[in-house]
Parts: structure tokens; C-alpha cells; sequence
């Protein structure tokens, strides 16, 4: 700016005036059309560079055999319909599986007409968060903390490991303390640890440590609806970071734990998509991420892909969230203590045992999973014949026994590497793992022509997928045994599917006096006894289930009768008759509580104020990836 000297005017006409000079020119200021141009140009150059590189890999991935267009195979498809609810599966198991459950129902709504088996009346209501002008944050004093985080440590991060216990610690100790001057991305992962320790929890512990005024679901309840709402007030614009993802997958694995399976893999979903925004599915080392940071995405990127596929399988749904196309390598075999936030030097894997064994062998398996080939060829096997398309597709058995023998074999590397013997319980069950897996994948390898029991209690594919059923509740069963020894039984519990319950009580009341239906009547007291489905306080998943065994029982009756046999009734039996007298079988009364609340933070709106997206895209930001267990 420049200033004028002005002198005071002398009186008179002969005042001269002098024209002030001319202000220098500016330097003239970049187009900024010409700016938006040059970007623009820079863009599209690396958009050509992304193309030719995918555009490659897809040419390598079509000559190794392994691609396949998702419309090659156009797979059965089939829909419960409800009142106000509709469960589709488009696998041909989860297919057979939904029609026979179906069926089920209609039989029993003809003979009991008061029995409600509609979805929104079965639904459970654990997720029914409250508003989010929830202020009441739960309140533990240090020393229940400090035992929810050690129980945390012992039975849920040796199997998940996607947090830095030393760097996580610190935050414990200092929420504790007061959590309101905690950032909020961290009170979300604060309370989302607590939950997941209070789900590890024995019924008898819960008393002892957390008091008698409230249940399980008590605790998970204000615990989910705290996380729901540290997030929902923290979801400012770009904001998703390491720590929010590390708080939402804890909250993923509760909702599994509560029984709701569609809840748990619509959120799995909304985590792949938000990784991928992260750049998450790029492995860090093409991101020039640090050694620490890069090591600890990969933890979380294949917890995210092993939980998206287990619950899409669950679900009876073969499309996962999960891209065919991503090079993020799986987790490195080191300690927490081997991981520094300051570390600029490459990790490589430590020979012999670590904190890592369980997950390594879990993304081992998740790698087997994401072949879709594989899933469909176990299907066909299991049915007798391959769907709609006729006979079975030799090469397409050839290349799933082909991954499996792979598959065994790397398991065995894995063991001999980094798991030479039971050095804890975490390595103990890790060795659990790779016997019971490749011994269940080959039976379901040979089609049911081979079967042993072919020509006695196998006669149908519905007898072959009865087999499968009833297998898979005693290997459920025999784990839980040997997990809870180790302190793990949760993640048992966890993965149970209470529709494969259903499915094999379907299957009982067709095949009520074989060999096979001792066997289930046998699996089924152990189930109930093992995961307390018999208590008071159980999941409504149950009820079902439930339903469908008394049904199932009576026509074992009915038939062993006829046949001049003597019934001995079950404890099971007549602890469920008796709940069926006091009505607390029947599916409880709809509620109109919305069960999203606690993800709208995620689903809603994702938009600034002037219409720009919130996302950042895939290349990491300042704040991207960043939080305090970095």
C-alpha cells in the first residue's frame, strides 16, 4: 500500500498539483484455468498408468487360470420372505439350507398356529442402540478397567492382533483416569476393547467382576451404543483413521457375538469400503508407509477380509466385499515387542513362536477362502452333482483339491517355522486348527458316492448334506472343548450359526431312527449344554432352533414307538418342554427400535456441507492411518 504525504493546503489559486506516480504492476497470477488443466493433465497420465498396470495383472491372472468373470456361473438364488423382512442366500448350499428351514416352518405353523416365526418378530434386539444424545458414558473404575484389559490381552488380542498393546496401554491407563479429555476416535476404541473383554468373559466372571444388577447384554449394550456415538460425533469430515477401523472391526466381532450375523457382515462391508478409501488393500511398501505403519494394516486389512468372508458364508451369500485384486501381504511373524513406531529398517519374519502364530495360520485360510472356485466346488461335491449345470466339473474339483493340498502343506511350513510345539495356549490352539480343517475339507472333497455311508444312511444328496451338517456341529462341539481349555472358548461361541442348529433339527425330524440321528441327538445336548442355550438369558437366535428340536423329538417318539422301542426324553428335551409350558419359547413381540443406529455414523451422510465427499480417496492423508497405536 503506499502512503501519500499530504501537506496542508496554503490558501489561495496558485496551488500547484502533482499527480501522484503510477502504482508498480503486479505480477500477473496464474491461470487458474490453466492450473486446473496441467492437474487435470497429471491425472489422467497416472489414471493411463493405472489402467495399463491392471489391465497387465489381469492378462497374468487370466493365463494362470485363476480369473473368473461373476458372470460365468450364474448360482441358484433363493429368498425367505417374511412380513417385513427378506433373507436371500444365492449359495446352493445356504439355498437347500433357507428352502428346508422354510419348510419346517410352514409344518409347524400348521400345527401351532400361535407360533410366530417372522423374521422381525425372531430378530434379536441387542443392537437396538439408544438416541444418539446419549450422554451417560459407561463408567468402570481403574481396577475393573485394568481387568477388562488384561482379560482383553489374554483371550482376544493373541487371536486377533489389530492393535499395539504397548502403545494401546498407555491410553488405558490414561482413560481411566478421565476419558472425557480423550479424543474421541480413541473413547471409541477404548469402549470397544471393554466390550470385546466383557464378551470373553464366563457367565460366573461377569458377576464377580462386573456385579449381579445387570447381564452380558447389559454391558455390551451401553458399551456398543458408547462406541456408536464417540464415532458418530467424531465423523467429521475425512476423519476415518487407523483407530476408527480398529474400533469398528471390535464392534463387528460383538455383534457377532450377540447372534446378529447380517448386522456383523453389512458392517464387515462398510469396513472393506472404508479400507479400500484408506488404501488399505495396497500394500504399504507401494505407499512408502513406514515399516510400523505398514505391518500393522496388513494385521487389519486381513482380519477385515477373514471376518467379510466367514460372514458371507454365514449368510449364505458367495459375493464378498472383499476385491479380487489386491497385493497386501499377510502379517509378518513378530512380537508387538519387535514393532517401533520410529523403526525405518525393513521387518522380516522371526523364525520360531510369536504372538502372531493363531492369525497367520487364520490368514492362511482366509487366502484359501477368497477362491470362489473352491466354495463351488465343495458345494457340488456335497450335493452329488454340479446345480443347474449337470454333471460336476472335473477341472473345477481338480483345482480346488489342488488348493487344498497347498493349502495343507503351507499350513505344515507355518507350523514347523513358527510353531514347533505348545509354547502357550495361543500356539496350542493355533496347532488345533490345520487337523480338523483339512480333514472336514476332505470329506467334503469326495462326492458322496464315496462316502463310507453311501448305500445306508447316504442315499440322497439331502442324507449327504445331513452328514455335513451333523459333522460340522460335532467339530463346533469338539472345539469348543479344547478352546475352552485354552481361555478362547468365545471365539467358539462366536462363530456358531445357530441356522446350521435349525438345519440339522430339520434334518432330524426327516431322518428320526438312523444311525446318523443318534449321532445328532447326541451333538445337539452337548451344543446346549456347552453354549448355555438353556439359561434364562440366551441369544433369541435360540428360539428357533428350539422350536424346531421339540418338533423333531416328537416324531422320534412317534416313529421309535411305532417300531416297539422304548424313548428315553432327553434332559434337553425336558428342559425345553418345560420352557415351551411358560412360553419363554416363544419369539418375542416385534419391537420398533431401529437396530442401525449405532453404524449410521457410517451409512448416513457422507457429504460435506457444499457437496463434496468426505472420503479422501485411496492415497494416505495427513491424518490417514494415523492414531495413537501407531
Amino acid at each position: 500500500m503506499r502512503l501519500l504525504l499530504i501537506q496542508p493546503r496554503e490558501a489561495g489559486n496558485n496551488v500547484t498539483c502533482v499527480p501522484s506516480k503510477p502504482a508498480p504492476s503486479r505480477p500477473r497470477l496464474k491461470s487458474t484455468a490453466r492450473d486446473i488443466q496441467e492437474r487435470l493433465a497429471k491425472c489422467e497420465a497416472l489414471l493411463q498408468e493405472h489402467v495399463a498396470v491392471d489391465d497387465s495383472s489381469q492378462t497374468r491372472s487370466g493365463q494362470g487360470g485363476t480369473t473368473t468373470s461373476s458372470n460365468d456361473i450364474a448360482p441358484a438364488s433363493s429368498e425367505t420372505i417374511g412380513e417385513s423382512a427378506r433373507t436371500h442366500a444365492d449359495g446352493d448350499l445356504w439355498v437347500t439350507l433357507n428352502d428346508e428351514i422354510c419348510k419346517m416352518k410352514n409344518l409347524m405353523e400348521q400345527d401351532q398356529p400361535e407360533v410366530d416365526f417372522s423374521e422381525e418378530n425372531a430378530s434379536d434386539d441387542f443392537t437396538g442402540y439408544k438416541s444418539l444424545r446419549f450422554t451417560n458414558c459407561p463408567t468402570l473404575d481403574p481396577i475393573t478397567a485394568f481387568k477388562l484389559w488384561q482379560i482383553y490381552l489374554e483371550r482376544v488380542n493373541p487371536l486377533l492382533k489389530i492393535i499395539h498393546a504397548p502403545t494401546v496401554q498407555p491410553l488405558i491407563v490414561s482413560t481411566t483416569a478421565d476419558i472425557e479429555s480423550t479424543p474421541l476416535d480413541q473413547q471409541a476404541l477404548v469402549y470397544s476393547i471393554f466390550g470385546l473383554a466383557v464378551l470373553a468373559l464366563r457367565s460366573d466372571e461377569i458377576t464377580n467382576m462386573l456385579g449381579a444388577e445387570k447381564q452380558r447384554d447389559d454391558f455390551l449394550q451401553e458399551f456398543l451404543t458408547a462406541v456408536s456415538v464417540s464415532l458418530a460425533q467424531f465423523g467429521s469430515p475425512g476423519r476415518y483413521n487407523m483407530v476408527v477401523l480398529q474400533a469398528q472391526i471390535h464392534t463387528s466381532i460383538i455383534l457377532m457375538g450377540q447372534c446378529n450375523k447380517h448386522a456383523a457382515w453389512v458392517l464387515s462391508g462398510t469396513l472393506v469400503r472404508i479400507a479400500m478409501s484408506m488404501g488399505y488393500h495396497r500394500d504399504g511398501t507401494h505407499l512408502s508407509l513406514s515399516p510400523f505403519e505398514t505391518e500393522m494394516r496388513r494385521r487389519i486389512w486381513w482380519q477385515i477380509v477373514f471376518f467379510d468372508i466367514k460372514l458371507g458364508i454365514d449368510s449364505g451369500l458367495t459375493h464378498s466385499s472383499v476385491p479380487e485384486h489386491f497385493d497386501t501381504k499377510s502379517p509378518l511373524n513378530l512380537n508387538d515387542a519387535d514393532l517401533f513406531p520410529d523403526a525405518t529398517d525393513p521387518l522380516v519374519h522371526k523364525e520360531g513362536p510369536t504372538e502372531m502364530a493363531f492369525v497367520i495360520v487364520i490368514t492362511r485360510v482366509s487366502a484359501y477362502l477368497l477362491d470362489k472356485k473352491a466354495r463351488q466346488a465343495m458345494e457340488a461335491n456335497i450335493f452329488g452333482h454340479g446345480g443347474d449345470r449337470g454333471s460336476i466339473d472335473a477341472s473345477l474339483l481338480n483345482h480346488n483339491r489342488l488348493l487344498v493340498q497347498q493349502l495343507d502343506a503351507d499350513l505344515v511350513d507355518i507350523e514347523r517355522r513358527f510353531i514347533p510345539s505348545a509354547a502357550s495356549k495361543v500356539h496350542a490352539a493355533a496347532l488345533g486348527i490345520r487337523p480338523h480343517l483339512i480333514r472336514r475339507l476332505h470329506d467334503m472333497m469326495h462326492p458322496m458316492q464315496e462316502s463310507p455311508d453311501w448305500g445306508t444312511d447316504v442315499l440322497s444328496p439331502r442324507d449327504s448334506l445331513f452328514k455335513l451338517i451333523l459333522s460340522s456341529c460335532e467339530n463346533a462341539s469338539n472345539s469348543y472343548d479344547s478352546m475352552d481349555r485354552w481361555g478362547f472358548a468365545w471365539y467358539i461361541r462366536l462363530h456358531f450359526n445357530f441356522d446350521i442348529l435349525a438345519s440339522l433339527a430339520t434334518f432330524l425330524f426327516h431322518s428320526p431312527a438312523n444311525s446318523l440321528a443318534n449321532r445328532g441327538w447326541a451333538v445337539l445336548e452337548s451344543l446346549y449344554a456347552k453354549h448355555s442355550l438353556l439359561d434364562t438369558h440366551r441369544p433369541n437366535a435360540a428360539v428357533t432352533p428350539s422350536q424346531f428340536i421339540l418338533k423333531a423329538f416328537g416324531e422320534r417318539e412317534r416313529v421309535l414307538a411305532e417300531m416297539g422301542e422304548i424313548v428315553d426324553v432327553p434332559e434337553l428335551i425336558a428342559t425345553l418342554r418345560q420352557m415351551n409350558q411358560l412360553h419363554t419359547l416363544t419369539p418375542p413381540t416385534s419391537t420398533k427400535a431401529n437396530p442401525w443406529t449405532a453404524v449410521e455414523w457410517i451409512s448416513g451422510d457422507f457429504m460435506h456441507d457444499d457437496g463434496t465427499q468426505r472420503s479422501e480417496g485411496f492415497m494416505p492423508q495427513a491424518d490417514a492411518g494415523k492414531g495413537f497405536s501407531e
